[in-house]
């Protein structure tokens, strides 16, 4: 049988599920709720992610596109009371949701930043790391935002982007990006590829680092 023929049922499988999730997710606590966390953590755990990112404690980290703050609230959780996180978004309601979380969770090393389509306005050479979680697929400029985030890096600073893999999942929708593409489009913005970790099962983990010395 053509491989071809066995990876469109399979991603189709995949689309379908994760249609599902969403929809369940709705009618107990919306799209962002601990429901719809734990699921996403089945398949993207966030302490092997932050493993493979190079987290430690005391950081300052950004995490671009955050959303719900799945992930940053992990972020600050790990960097600890020495460490910081700055979550991005464009989204005012993803906004008004990590604001709330951060006050109701009493976080008090993570702040929230309102971001631009092509600059995500982290402050200027803080960063150990920035990152792009479940947001890739979904942005329009990506290769002007990931040049805008450079001079937020501290030097030796790290940018790191998990995003579904059409090699795992086929074209889910069209929410899967190309090695070819994100790599592409990093060393465009001004970043070379450090690593490439193959660990997950739907999403691939790059590292950049800029590519000036």
């Amino acid at each position: 049988m053509n491989k071809k023929n066995l990876i469109v049922p399979a991603s189709a499988a995949i689309l379908i599920s994760l249609i599902s999730l969403h929809a369940s997710c709705q009618g107990r606590g919306g799209r962002w709720s601990a429901e719809w966390e734990k699921k996403y953590e089945e398949w993207q755990p966030s302490e092997h992610v932050m493993d493979a990112f190079g987290v430690r404690a005391g950081m300052t980290v950004a995490e671009i596109g955050a959303g719900n703050g799945r992930f940053a609230v992990r972020l600050a959780g790990r960097v600890g009371e020495g460490g910081k996180v700055y979550a991005n978004d464009i989204d005012p309601e993803a906004l008004r949701f990590m604001r709330n979380r951060i006050r109701e969770e009493r976080i008090a090393n993570m702040t929230v930043i309102e971001g631009g389509l092509t600059d995500p306005r982290l402050p200027r050479g803080e960063l150990d790391l920035a990152c792009i979680v479940n947001t890739y697929d979904d942005l329009s400029r990506p290769v002007e935002l990931m040049r805008n985030t450079l001079p937020a890096l501290k030097p030796g600073g790290i940018l790191a982007i998990m995003v579904y893999d059409p090699e795992k999942v086929g074209d889910l929708g069209g929410h899967a990006v190309p090695r070819e593409t994100v790599i592409r489009q990093a060393e465009a913005a001004g970043f070379t590829l450090a690593n490439l970790d193959d660990s997950l099962s739907k999403d691939t983990i790059y590292l950049f680092r800029p590519a000036r010395h």
